[in-house]
């Protein structure tokens, strides 16, 4: 089994969204938050959310990549990474525009919970990257069955080499899942995201972590 790396587009959308709803529709923040939607309704939102994404990446720094099997040419895997960049006047502007324009959430979802992981999450990006510097690894989803294969490794690789080239650090939020990938590739931890899910009709602390890699760094698993 083989795999080949491509620039995603806006066409790859929907199967990229199906694949990161199946890898993190255990996640105990992500999954809860979308827990009572409508799962078809949840779908189309999350559809025009990326398809945004997609049409405003010069604005963002953003990477879109997809992993394809060989032999099939389905989109197995993909990651979403921001690159530094840095904006002319009229740019800014614009992003500002884009900005305010806030998606409506669908029927059902724990707002109050988004809202809280949301912020958390801008804090922590705020404190640790610099955007006209440094890199950011959004999101890495592989699709379940095509798990322990490498992909993650793959889809990883050209964003690292770019930040050791540039000699700068990248950052991530973590799932447990994640944790172990990330801790081979030189990632260490900086910080957590705490949540506590009994205010959101949950239970218990969930958490993330949040890693900086330095350039070059190797394995600190």
């Amino acid at each position: 089994m083989s795999f080949r790396l491509l620039p995603a587009d806006i066409s790859d959308v929907p199967a990229m969204v199906r694949i990161s709803k199946a890898a993190f529709n255990d996640d105990p923040i992500v999954g809860r938050i979308w827990r009572d939607c409508d799962k078809e309704v949840q779908f189309e939102h999350d559809v025009r959310v990326y398809e945004k994404h997609m049409r405003n990446r010069a604005l963002t720094g953003e990477v879109f990549t997809k992993a394809v099997e060989e032999e099939t040419g389905k989109l197995v895997a993909w990651a979403r990474w921001k690159y530094p960049y840095m904006l002319t006047p009229e740019q800014k502007r614009e992003k500002e525009i884009v900005e305010r324009e806030k998606p409506q959430h669908p029927e059902g979802a724990n707002v109050k919970l988004l809202e809280e992981f949301l912020g958390r999450l801008d804090e922590l990006r705020d404190k640790y990257v610099d955007e006209e510097k440094e890199y950011f690894l959004h999101i890495l989803v592989v699709m379940p069955e095509y798990q322990r294969k490498g992909l993650g490794s793959l889809l990883i690789r050209d964003g690292l080499a770019a930040a050791d080239r540039d000699n700068v650090n990248t950052y991530i939020e973590a799932s447990p899942a994640g944790v172990e990938l990330y801790k081979r590739h030189g990632w260490k931890q900086v910080d957590d995201i705490l949540i506590d899910l009994a205010p959101h009709g949950g239970q218990g602390i969930a958490s993330e972590k949040c890693f900086v890699r330095s350039p070059g760094a190797t394995d600190t698993s």
